[in-house]
């Protein structure tokens, strides 16, 4: 069960621009895939008045025994721009300095500096290649690697099923 907290972070992510600001929907894909489910990814779709709905694919992730949320991955296209851009929510209280690391099954390790941290988690934005498109859209669990506030090692799964697309409908 997604945590209420999510939809509120994106939302003012978008609206205060710090986050993804995805291109718009296109004619061809003229029906708002809004709330839509993707394997574990869900289109969440934001319109501004009088302007066209903007949409990422989004997957929460909580702890099983007491909800609370330990990630949230949102990922979406900013203009024109031919490949997505991705950002990673991560809760407070972490270990900086090592920032996270991100490995699609077993393979290539990613690592990636902690952007900012307010109120709501500490976010990680990041650029989505060819390469790293394709290994996310082959691959079956991305595996998220940071430290806790203790200095302790935590890995979190995240499920790539459903990516391709969820990532088809956002263009």
């Amino acid at each position: 069960m997604p945590c209420t907290l999510f939809p509120r972070i994106a939302t003012l992510c978008l609206v205060a621009g710090l986050s993804l600001l995805p291109a718009f929907i296109t004619p061809a894909a003229a029906q708002n895939p809004h709330g839509k489910k993707f394997g574990s990814w869900i289109i969440s779709c934001n319109a501004a008045t009088g302007a066209p709905s903007q949409c990422q694919m989004i997957q929460n992730i909580v702890v099983k025994d007491s909800g609370r949320p330990i990630l949230q991955s949102v990922i979406g296209y900013i203009d024109e721009a031919p490949t997505p851009i991705g950002v990673l929510v991560l809760p407070l209280g972490i270990y900086l300095p090592p920032g996270l690391t991100l490995q699609i099954d077993k393979g290539q390790i990613y690592e990636m500096g902690i952007e900012i941290c307010g109120k709501k988690g500490c976010r990680v934005r990041f650029s989505i290649d060819d390469n790293f498109l394709r290994a996310l859209k082959a691959g079956n669990v991305a595996e998220i690697g940071f430290q806790t506030g203790l200095r302790k090692p935590l890995k979190v799964p995240l499920s790539l099923k459903g990516f391709t697309a969820a990532l088809g409908q956002l263009r």
